[in-house]
């Protein structure tokens, strides 16, 4: 498949205390990130975990997750407090076995520096088995500029660029804050800006893009990418590239 053929969506839902639900088999490939609460799950053919989970809200350490590969059906039921996550999905075709991905394995960095640095936590990476999804978590303190400088991956150039589309959900801590998302196509063509809320998902097609956080307010998105390459190479607006080489 072309990779402009390759949507990625991102959706948030949550479980009441005990509240069941199941998933059919479908022609897609997901992983579920639990941002709050734990959660059984068991599959239709045989695989099940009980109580994964149990960070109070996604500021509260790292993530667990879960990979459902295409073609299988499962069912998650809430824990004693119920669960809140977010479902990224993508089309796939192979059948991959599912896995869970625990706090433990989550690998973080430090990115950037001064004004725009933050935690990068790498849930599903290019060494775990999945047909094109990449999803992370990203944490940046409050007034700071994070996926800076801006950047883009829309253009099948290898090594330099891949072309994945990628999603982000939002929170914000305090709820009352915000951040701005900036977007713009080419170096040439005019920003544009979009405040964004605690709870919002915004999706990025193509283009230069970068997020900044308000003062006062730490910054968090849940990303996920999907393209037919889960190496991510992207492009840095070439305006901006002496901040990554420290040449002006």
């Amino acid at each position: 498949m072309d990779a402009t053929g390759v949507p990625v969506v991102l959706r948030v839902d949550e479980l009441a205390p005990g509240q069941s639900r199941t998933f059919g088999p479908a022609g897609e490939e997901a992983v579920v990130v639990l941002l709050s609460g734990r959660c059984d799950v068991r599959f239709d053919d045989g695989p099940h975990w009980e109580r994964l989970g149990g960070r109070k809200d996604v500021f509260d350490g790292k993530a667990t997750a879960l990979y459902t590969p295409v073609g299988r059906g499962w069912r998650m039921t809430g824990g004693p407090d119920g669960v809140r996550f977010a479902v990224a999905s993508a089309p796939a075709s192979t059948p991959h076995e599912p896995y869970v991905v625990r706090p433990g394995e989550v690998r973080s960095e430090r990115r950037g520096t001064g004004v725009y640095s933050r935690e990068v936590h790498d849930i599903v990476g290019p060494e775990q088995p999945s047909d094109g999804l990449l999803v992370g978590e990203t944490f940046s303190d409050e007034g700071v500029w994070s996926s800076y400088p801006p950047h883009k991956h829309d253009a099948h150039d290898p090594p330099h660029e891949s072309h994945q589309r990628e999603a982000f959900h939002v929170r914000v801590d305090p709820p009352s804050g915000f951040g701005v998302f900036l977007h713009y196509a080419s170096p040439e063509v005019p920003r544009q800006a979009q405040v964004v809320h605690d709870g919002d998902t915004v999706t990025v097609r193509d283009g230069y893009h970068s997020f900044v956080a308000a003062a006062g307010h730490r910054f968090y998105y849940l990303w996920a990418l999907a393209g037919t390459e889960r190496q991510l190479h992207f492009r840095t607006d070439p305006r901006h590239t002496w901040l990554l080489d420290g040449t002006r």
